[in-house]
């Protein structure tokens, strides 16, 4: 699914489940997140362009797969990558890319998404595709 940049209050980007080229199979979609309706293993991913106009000094944010369960308090994170960029000329342009994924058994009503903690940062140079799926 296309990212659409705004955050949603457990900090998970929104997204556009319509534009997507993601196979959802089992999953359904409400409020930025994948919600399990049949139970198995899954492969989740989640990858994108961060980056920003100009950056003259060093910058970071943290880009994730998060979940929720009724069976823990809380949000659980399950794979999370530092991404580094700036320390550029003032003005030019910086951007990674980040990429994660990993297989794990979800249950019923089990919900997983996607967060930068810089929300800010997707797409920030030319509005490049991020993804979920």
């Amino acid at each position: 699914a296309g990212a659409d940049v705004s955050s949603q209050p457990n900090g998970s980007l929104r997204w556009e489940p319509g534009k997507s080229w993601a196979f959802i199979r089992g999953l359904g979609y409400r409020g930025g997140s994948l919600v399990c309706h049949q139970p198995g293993l899954y492969f989740v991913y989640t990858g994108g362009e961060l980056g920003a106009p100009g950056c003259p000094r060093r910058a970071a944010t943290l880009h994730g797969i998060g979940g929720g369960t009724s069976r823990y308090p809380g949000v659980l994170d399950l794979l999370v990558n530092q991404v580094v960029g700036g320390a550029q000329a003032h003005g030019v342009p910086w951007a990674r890319h980040s990429f994660l994924g990993g297989l794990g058994g979800v249950e019923r009503g089990d919900e997983l998404f996607t967060r930068v903690q810089a929300p800010q940062l997707v797409g920030g140079v030319d509005g490049a595709r991020s993804y979920f799926g």
